[in-house]
């Protein structure tokens, strides 16, 4: 998805709240915002909204000489995740279908992003479990999505991470997935904004319980030709790509390859596009490979 107008309050929002989260020295401050404005005025509509923000927060690192300038808020995030996942497994376990309650619990994770860290809470966090265990998984029929699994041609998954924080829960879900199939998980090269890096993966074990290669990118999304050469073996050969949150179906679509988008309706653009309300939880199997516009051909990468 190429940038659109709407996008771009989003993107200086972030240059605001980084400005106000970050630091509290006035010029530096003066100094991220006026970063924004000017790569704002020189965006390039032809580039997703994910690689604006690549360029964003390499000005908000350099500005604040600090490689990963959410380091703190990210570890306090992972912390409050972390200590809700035993009572999720417990949910999980006892459920009906283990996999519809990971893939909710999993989705309603992805409601920690740059937007929630002024706000989160443990609190606000459980609320948004409860209500997410209520609400139905909007596009793909969780026994329709079980049948893949079980084909016998399906033998391998690759899962590609937004955030940390949810990142914990998503071990919920591959665990769930490795009944059914062989899990490569993929985050992110390096550090931007909260996104979930190899680290992460580590804190939250995953690293223990199957492979974890990296993007090759500090793209806050999957643009295929700009990741890495074992990235991208393992999206063209993997036989299902399961991506969570916005950020990658942002850059991913359109693709050359079904992709099962796991994600939770978070701003306008998106709420347009996807055809579904703000809030909702999101399961769909996307393929553009018949509509890929000129301009979007070089984020193919093959």
């Amino acid at each position: 998805m190429l940038m659109q107008q709407k996008c771009f309050p989003c993107l200086f929002r972030q240059a605001l709240d980084a400005a106000e989260l970050l630091t509290t020295d006035v010029k530096k401050r003066e100094m991220l915002i006026r970063g924004a404005g000017r790569i704002m005025a020189e965006t390039n509509f032809c580039r997703t909204p994910p690689e604006i923000g690549q360029e964003l927060h390499a000005m908000i690192r350099e500005v604040l000489e600090n490689d990963d300038p959410y380091r703190e808020i990210k570890a306090e995030i992972n912390s409050i995740t972390k200590e809700i996942r035993p009572t999720l497994r417990e949910k999980i376990e006892k459920s009906e279908n283990p996999l519809e309650t990971a893939l909710r619990f999993a989705i309603a994770g992805n409601v920690i992003d740059f937007a929630t860290f002024k706000t989160v809470s443990a609190d606000k966090i459980i609320k948004t479990v409860e209500e997410a265990a209520n609400k139905p998984i909007m596009g793909v029929d969780i026994s329709a999505l079980e049948a893949e699994l079980q084909k016998t041609q399906t033998r391998t998954l690759l899962y590609v991470c937004d955030n940390c924080g949810e990142i914990v829960w998503d071990a919920l879900l591959i665990e769930q997935l490795q009944r059914y199939v062989s899990v490569t998980v993929a985050v992110r090269g390096s550090a931007v904004v909260n996104d979930a890096i190899l680290a992460d993966a580590e804190l939250a074990g995953i690293t223990e319980m199957c492979p974890v290669i990296t993007t090759g990118s500090d793209i806050p999304g999957t643009v295929v030709a700009l990741s890495s050469e074992i990235f991208q073996q393992h999206f063209r050969e993997a036989d299902v790509v399961l991506a969570k949150g916005q950020g990658n179906l942002e850059t991913l679509q359109p693709s050359v390859r079904p992709v099962l988008h796991l994600f939770m309706v978070k701003c306008p653009v998106v709420e347009q596009w996807m055809k579904l309300p703000r809030g909702a939880l999101a399961l769909q199997w996307i393929q553009d490979a018949d509509y890929i516009p000129v301009l979007e051909r070089r984020f193919l990468g093959w």
